[in-house]
């Protein structure tokens, strides 16, 4: 049994700690999920919509719906009330009043408005999911697409995944201008991605962490940052119509600042002996999200190694061409991978 994956309000949870356990900017060139792929080969899933019916229950009647929404929704019911609302088993006698509490609480409901009011149908969504796991079956032909559900979660995970379940909290992609992430507290530059334009980008991102889990035996920089290139190679092999800013979460100027110093980045790693250190202090700094990479310059983005990473692992692959998406993937060998990179920045 994998494990389950979350995309936390905090940030995107990293590798290292899965081995234990516009509004304002740019016009997002159009990302709202219709500038990617079009041409779907095969219609691999059907985007249930979960909150729709939770917030259609009869008030006076919920412990005659329980048995429903358990029975429809299976496995993701379960997950919802214990990772995602956190009420525990729907078995428990106490459950029906605290469910019940939850749907008819003030703030949830506005939350619930401003998700249908930002996604009365998610259409287009699942034609770009749809498109994204074609390419991923045809590149990991005995990879599990997986049942697709949205929710609310009030303001918690973005997105969560389980053996067979793609989890979207849709109150988590209202806009980085929502007022309701200001008022929780959200930094701006985490709010920066809070927007429908990165669901799909997020989605296969912690695809990747479920299907390719990490488990190299000694937590290095130089494992994680691989090992997230990796990650974000395949969020862009299958989603290759999306921009670079979506995809990385970057501003246009971040991603011309990484590229710029690229090689200052990488020489700041050797000369500093970093590649092959665990302490934890100095991988969370390098791989946590935060308003700029702690080792480098303040216009650096978060997570710049994350993107350095996937250079080096796009540079591995130009330069061995024979080595399919799949065999990447599947390829623990960072110093391997280093070294036949050829990685001269």
């Amino acid at each position: 049994m994998k494990r389950i994956a979350w995309l936390f309000v905090l940030g995107i949870s990293t590798c290292f700690l899965y081995t234990s356990c516009k509004c304002t900017r740019e016009k997002k060139q159009d990302a709202t999920q219709g500038s990617q792929i079009s041409n779907v080969q095969e219609e691999l899933m059907e985007i249930k919509r979960f909150e729709k019916d939770l917030f259609s229950v009869n008030i006076d009647s919920v412990p005659k719906y329980v048995p429903i929404l358990k029975a429809k929704y299976r496995e993701f019911f379960d997950i919802y009330n214990y990772k995602i609302i956190q009420l525990g088993s729907s078995d428990d006698p106490k459950y029906p009043e605290n469910l019940k509490n939850f749907i008819t609480d003030y703030y949830i409901n506005m939350d619930y408005q401003r998700v249908m009011k930002t996604f009365p149908d998610v259409n287009q969504l699942q034609s770009d999911l749809n498109a994204a796991f074609n390419i991923y079956r045809k590149e990991f032909p005995k990879g599990t697409v997986p049942s697709v559900y949205t929710c609310i979660s009030g303001w918690n995970q973005s997105v969560f995944t389980a053996d067979t379940i793609l989890g979207i909290a849709l109150d988590k992609y209202l806009g980085s201008n929502c007022e309701f992430y200001e008022k929780l507290g959200i930094a701006k530059y985490m709010r920066y991605t809070l927007d429908k334009a990165y669901i799909t980008s997020d989605c296969m991102r912690n695809w990747g962490y479920t299907e390719f889990e990490f488990n190299d035996s000694s937590s290095t920089v130089l494992s994680n940052m691989l090992y997230e290139g990796k990650i974000m190679y395949f969020v862009k092999t299958t989603l290759p119509d999306l921009p670079d800013s979506i995809v990385f979460g970057y501003t246009p100027d971040q991603l011309k600042w990484c590229n710029k110093n690229k090689g200052e980045m990488w020489s700041y790693l050797i000369e500093h002996k970093m590649l092959f250190s665990t302490d934890y202090m100095m991988l969370r700094k390098l791989f946590f999200a935060a308003p700029f990479t702690a080792y480098f310059a303040n216009e650096s983005p978060g997570k710049a190694a994350v993107w350095l990473g996937y250079k080096i692992v796009e540079s591995y692959l130009n330069a061995n061409k024979d080595v399919t998406l799949e065999q990447l993937m599947q390829d623990k060998d960072y110093q391997k991978i280093l070294r036949k990179s050829n990685f001269q920045p």
